[in-house]
């Protein structure tokens, strides 16, 4: 049976990283290869998902850990959720590496090698390795599915383009997430990119279903936000719609400074106990979902929720999404806009749209993966 090696940011303990790693994995053993993600864990990403009040100086770390006393038992707890589906729920190489270095001594023997998804070329993410263009590869074939430049494309934070052109001039297959991302690398190149769908858009409802406890985390109709950075005018979005619709607003995230606690912490419930299965469980059994995520819109249309999203039409990965399931009325400015919009979405075309993409991704990465053979 023929391997395959991933690369990707599994181990980010990010929703939407950790899931395009488990859907692009199951989509490959789907396919009928052996299939792993190799396990490369950098230093840099390690420290940058440590629980928010074990960071930095040690006046920094109190002032962090007053704030967020009142769930830093579930601030742990959720560090622990994302450790465990990275341990249980991925295939990974048996052993871990943590620099460019530690790849190129190891003598792979992987007959592909797959530059997955998540924003892996973005050369400004604080943990952007050069490990995810493949140069540590002696033999075997390479192809990217679905890697993303972020909204910084064109530009090398560390001058090294010519560097990363002749990494990406060695692949066999190339496709990004974005189409801006594919001309832009084309025009570098002079080789043809694909635009293809994030690898969480290539699994149905039924398979996530599978990850997610019957019994919902909260009880009763409540509104989801979701918001990784926090906007606040998600958070006011949801919370006007929660007064509108009389519904209760969770979020799972800690609120992060003095100012963020004193304006929300009385408004909203919080569960901070969230890995990727939990995150699954908030979105399917949500009456709402108030965001300004790509992943939240991907699973909010996967598992045909009500959802609205902040200002998605100037997002490209948001737009994108929403055009082709043509749902661009689910994106807001206005409180007016959304407090009137209907709660009910009709969603057969962005079903019928969605399934007419997802088969033209699969059979790009199916008839690469063939002409490597």
């Amino acid at each position: 049976m023929k391997k395959v090696g991933i690369i990707t940011f599994h181990a980010a303990h990010n929703y939407g990283s950790m899931l395009q790693a488990y859907a692009l994995q199951q989509v490959v053993l789907g396919m009928g290869y052996d299939c792993e993600i190799i396990n490369f864990r950098s230093v840099a990403q390690k420290e940058m998902y440590k629980p928010i009040f074990m960071c930095g100086t040690l006046y920094g770390k109190c002032v962090r850990f007053i704030i967020q006393a009142p769930y830093a038992l579930d601030i742990l707890k959720k560090h622990r959720l994302f450790e465990r589906f990275l341990r249980e729920d991925l295939i990974l190489s048996s052993k871990e590496y943590n620099t460019l270095k530690d790849l190129e001594k190891e003598n792979f023997n992987y007959d592909y090698y797959i530059s997955g998804s998540d924003q892996i070329w973005n050369t400004y993410t604080i943990d952007f390795n050069y490990a995810y263009f493949l140069p540590f590869v002696k033999s075997g074939k390479r192809i990217a599915y679905a890697p993303s430049m972020g909204s910084h494309f064109g530009l090398d934070k560390f001058g090294n383009l010519d560097r990363i052109s002749d990494f990406l001039k060695k692949y066999d297959a190339l496709s990004v997430r974005e189409a801006a991302g594919s001309k832009y690398i084309e025009s570098l190149i002079n080789k043809p990119v694909t635009t293809v769908l994030d690898p969480t858009l290539l699994l149905d409802a039924q398979i996530y279903n599978k990850l997610i406890r019957n019994k919902p985390l909260i009880k009763g109709e409540y509104i989801f936000i979701y918001s990784p950075n926090y906007n606040e005018r998600v958070y006011e979005m949801a919370y006007k719609l929660g007064k509108k619709y009389n519904k209760k607003v969770v979020i799972s995230q800690g609120l992060r400074t003095k100012e963020e606690m004193l304006k929300w912490g009385r408004k909203l419930k919080t569960y901070t106990a969230v890995g990727p299965k939990e995150f699954l469980n908030l979105c399917k059994n949500a009456f709402i979902i108030c965001c300004d995520s790509f992943h939240a819109v991907i699973f909010s249309i996967l598992f045909k929720k009500c959802f609205f999203v902040f200002d998605g039409m100037n997002d490209n990965r948001i737009s994108n999404l929403l055009q082709i399931t043509d749902l661009q009325d689910r994106s807001f400015l206005l409180s007016d806009d959304y407090l009137s919009a209907p709660l009910c979405i009709d969603y057969k075309n962005a079903m019928s749209n969605l399934d007419l993409e997802r088969r033209k991704s699969r059979d790009w990465l199916m008839e690469k993966m063939d002409i490597c053979k």
